[in-house]
């Protein structure tokens, strides 16, 4: 039996969401909530995917874009298809992280698959390719997405993107601050957000080409206040950003109550994170004061998560 496990970290986008779309900077943070995947080679043809986490089984090859394993399959086959292999497979996923909150569950689950497919061949794919071959997977479920949830998941720490350029690791210390997630309730598709914002784009090209340049700005700074250790400035910066999605309408009174609720208790900062409607938002909080601030949460939040930032991004865990 030829096997491997591997894991990549879910994240959150601390400034850009939307406007990273459409070519301004965005930052973006690993946490250490993990999605884990289990890929076994076998001999009989096919490839059988089950989710732990959505108790869901399904065996592919089957055109049926609409299955929500159907990405995880996708994420697999291209591997086979980049390293030349034809293969059955067996593929285990056990995640972390919540779906649909803005987390980048579904590209740290595709960036699993395709390092642990590979591994399990006997391939180590650079990184390079690992978040190329899951950003693949990724435009079945986003439609668009900016490539920002396989990059800081395959690479981890802290990132500077651009759609047009790259990415930039950041030079950050975390130690002095923690993260605090807050749940609103709401299912949220970044799929049918992204249209959304999209369509209002359009229809208001000349009002809104100004929040999307002061949007790059902004998440210029904030990478700039990282790196020299100005949380304050930080969170700061974050209450601006919070500002700017309102604008483009994808708050609501429920995340803003959990931002609101967050700030009077003592975050720096807290805004909405992922493609809002729903999902949750992120506060940043001074190492030592998480718990206070994620006990104010509770209160008004099904599920809280305090989040450590995760250095590594995608590892393989073991194989044989």
């Amino acid at each position: 039996m030829v096997w491997a496990k591997a894991s990549a970290p879910g994240k959150v986008i601390l400034f850009g969401e939307h406007f990273v779309v459409e070519d301004q900077p965005a930052i973006a943070i690993a946490l250490n909530l993990r999605a884990r995947v289990y890929a076994e080679v076998r001999e009989k043809e096919g490839i059988e995917v089950y989710s732990k986490n959505l108790s869901l089984r399904e065996v592919f090859p089957k055109e049926d874009p609409k299955s929500p394993l159907y990405p995880i399959y996708y994420a697999a086959k291209s591997t086979l298809s980049f390293i030349g292999k034809e293969k059955g497979l067996y593929i285990e996923v056990d995640s972390e992280i919540p779906p649909a909150s803005g987390m980048g569950s579904s590209a740290a689950v595709a960036v699993a698959t395709v390092a642990a497919v590979a591994a399990s061949l006997g391939f180590k794919l650079d990184r390079e390719d690992i978040s190329m071959l899951a950003y693949r997977a990724e435009k079945i479920v986003h439609g668009k997405p900016s490539g920002i949830d396989n990059t800081i998941s395959t690479y981890g720490g802290a990132i500077a993107y651009r759609k047009s350029e790259g990415f930039l690791q950041l030079e950050a210390d975390f130690s002095p601050v923690m993260l605090v997630l807050a749940d609103s309730g709401i299912p949220r598709n970044t799929g049918i957000m992204v249209a959304k914002v999209q369509e209002l784009r359009k229809k208001y090209q000349k009002i809104m080409d100004p929040l999307y340049y002061a949007a790059g700005r902004l998440a210029v700074e904030a990478a700039k206040m990282m790196e020299r250790g100005d949380f304050e400035a930080v969170g700061e910066l974050m209450m601006i950003n919070h500002g700017l999605l309102s604008a483009i309408g994808v708050s609501n009174m429920k995340l803003e109550e959990l931002v609101y609720t967050a700030r009077k208790v003592g975050a720096l900062g807290a805004k909405i994170t992922g493609a809002g409607g729903g999902g949750f938002i992120v506060a940043l909080c001074r190492r030592g004061e998480e718990k206070k601030v994620a006990k104010e949460l509770e209160k008004v939040s099904e599920r809280v998560f305090i989040s450590d930032i995760s250095v590594e991004g995608v590892i393989i865990e073991d194989f044989s």
